[in-house]
């Protein structure tokens, strides 16, 4: 029990875990990674046959905390980075906010051509963009290129 709440590594579930052995000491230090079922992750430390036998210790983690120890720990595994705390962006890839205003009939259409494409709308929409930049950058001397929606 830390701070009125139970870490219960019976009932969380372990998304990863580590573990090192020393040269100088005849022991194993570890980490496993959990999360409980309301969502909070904590740390299970371990260490065997140490000086002053074998310890444990549990710490609770933000989910800011919890997603930089799986990155330092299982950087290799972005499918298990991913499955826990969604996509990452790929390098280069910052993002901007961007207000459009366009009237209700486009969005519908715009929505409409989306769902044809089993994508969401802002993914469309940030393909149709790519499309017309990479039209414009290839082609500088020529008129600007009508884009049809359907």
């Amino acid at each position: 029990i830390i701070d009125g709440k139970t870490y219960n590594t019976e009932t969380a579930t372990e998304i990863a875990a580590w573990t090192e052995s020393p040269d100088e000491y005849p022991l194993t230090i570890g980490e496993r990674l959990y999360r409980n079922r309301y969502g909070a992750f904590f740390i299970h430390g371990y260490q065997t046959d140490g000086p002053d036998g074998p310890e444990e210790d549990i710490t609770p983690l933000t989910p800011e905390e919890a997603k930089a120890w799986l990155v330092k720990h299982r950087s290799y595994d972005v499918d298990l980075i991913e499955s826990v705390f969604g996509k990452i962006p790929e390098a280069g890839s910052g993002e901007s906010k961007l207000t459009l205003r366009v009237p209700d009939i486009l969005r519908d259409r715009l929505a409409a051509a989306a769902k044809a494409n089993g994508q969401s709308l802002n993914a469309w929409m940030v393909r149709c963009l790519e499309t017309c930049a990479a039209s414009e950058k290839s082609e500088p001397s020529k008129p600007r290129q009508k884009i049809r929606f359907v």
